[in-house]
């Protein structure tokens, strides 16, 4: 995040939370190649909340697990490691924030796109034959994070934020900038540095920074240029616009991140029938 005044603003106005601590013990775990995934069930199911939520995920149709998992340590294992730490970080990052719910804030309508961003994202990566920086698995912690700006705004300035927000949607206006107008930072900004501090890979910075543009940001980037079009056809999708979200991907985006036009197709489907298989 190169932008310094905003930067500023931003340490000044907002209080970026730190890596939940499951999180950082559950990246530990996984990184030591002596521990397993009953290890890191036993982690989170100390953790009751957390716990429930990882079941609700781990159980949901999206996963398709033969038999419903009763135990974390069941889930870890039934999952794999790679997923795990997708789940955990979904479960984790929106428990967070669970203090929020009934601000005036649409959350759980925020999670479920932003879920659907991740899967999307991590979706695409697989199916591009680019040389990309990041794994699917890190993609998918870019979509899942790519508007968490906006809930550390909320968290921070409260009916401020609240008011910028909902202004922006009765003029039709974008809503990163009316937050630039207001507040001198928007929430791209605002998750750039949260991605900074969570010890995000630089390209996953990127993403989350210009998942809305500018184009000359997404030109060289096609990190960057994966998730932007992940998170708009993922808003295609939810509002049942097929005949966009197949546009979205264009033959130059395409071409750009080597993907066959039977790829975009197949991509829309995937999407349309993870939105009815999300669990917040």
């Amino acid at each position: 995040m190169e932008n310094v005044p905003a930067k500023q603003l931003i340490k000044d106005n907002l209080n970026i939370p730190t890596l939940p601590k499951v999180l950082v013990r559950v990246g530990q775990l996984l990184d030591d190649p002596e521990c397993g995934t009953r290890d890191i069930g036993e982690v989170v199911s100390r953790d009751a909340p957390l716990a429930a939520r990882v079941l609700r995920i781990a159980n949901s149709a999206f996963y398709g697990l033969r038999e419903r998992c009763l135990s974390t340590e069941a889930a870890c294992s039934v999952l794999g490691l790679r997923v795990l730490r997708n789940v955990v970080m979904q479960a984790a990052v929106i428990q967070r924030f669970e203090h929020l719910r009934n601000k005036g804030f649409d959350l759980d309508g925020m999670w479920r796109h932003s879920i659907l961003t991740a899967q999307t994202s991590a979706f695409l990566a697989r199916r591009s034959r680019r040389g990309l920086d990041l794994e699917p698995e890190e993609f998918h912690a870019c979509g899942l994070l790519h508007d968490i700006g906006k809930v550390v705004m909320l968290d921070s300035l409260g009916n401020d934020y609240l008011e910028c927000f909902n202004q922006a949607r009765t003029l039709g206006d974008r809503l990163h900038h009316a937050e630039q107008r207001r507040f001198g930072f928007a929430h791209t900004d605002v998750g750039a540095m949260l991605a900074v501090r969570w010890g995000l890979p630089t390209a996953a910075v990127s993403a989350i920074q210009f998942h809305h543009g500018p184009l000359e940001n997404l030109r060289d980037d096609p990190v960057a240029a994966l998730v932007a079009n992940a998170n708009l056809l993922a808003h295609r999708v939810a509002d049942g616009d097929f005949v966009a979200a197949e546009a979205t991907i264009d033959q130059e985006t395409a071409d750009f991140l080597e993907l066959e036009r039977r790829d975009v197709f197949e991509i829309v489907d995937f999407a349309a029938e993870a939105l009815g298989q999300i669990e917040v």
